[in-house]
């Protein structure tokens, strides 16, 4: 541990390195106390800096209030409303080629989806067995009328 003359020593020496005084030092007693400021030019872009954003952040308040006055965050800010459940009902009847209008439920419940898929691939009733058709029939609610007079062919 250095001895009490030589710590002495070093601070005076520390002292002397200092600059006299200048208008940004004050000595108080025993104390040296440096007060550094920033040069001129950062001052100016420093106060520059923070009016335009000062600047910007009041243009978005006024945003914000004028939207907020046409009602732009009402749909954000508001309470959802209950949406009524509609049941949507699937038709009761329907149009079959070859057989004409049945009832849907009733060809479900009489017929198996194989029987239904042959009726929809073939566009008639000749593919299903005489038990099919028979189970099929109480189902029609207007028979499909077979067109008596053949189409033209579009070669004539």
């Amino acid at each position: 541990m250095p001895s009490k003359n030589r710590a002495k020593k070093i601070s005076n020496s520390l002292v002397a390195r200092l600059p006299k005084p200048l208008s940004g030092v004050s000595t108080s007693g025993n104390k040296t106390q440096l007060k550094i400021s920033p040069p001129k030019y950062l001052q100016f872009l420093a106060t520059l800096f923070f009016a335009i954003w000062i600047l910007v952040g009041i243009f978005f308040l006024i945003f914000i209030y004028g939207n907020w006055r046409q009602g732009a965050f009402r749909g954000l800010l508001a309470k959802p409303q209950p949406v009524p459940q509609q049941q949507s009902q699937a038709p009761a009847e329907t149009d079959l080629p070859g057989v004409g209008k049945v009832n849907i439920t009733c060809v479900q419940n009489s017929l198996s989806t194989d029987a239904i898929q042959k009726i929809v691939q073939s566009g008639n009733t000749s593919t299903l067995t005489d038990d099919e058709k028979a189970k099929l029939e109480p189902c029609i609610i207007q028979k499909e009328e077979a067109s008596s007079t053949a189409s033209p062919s579009p070669n004539q």
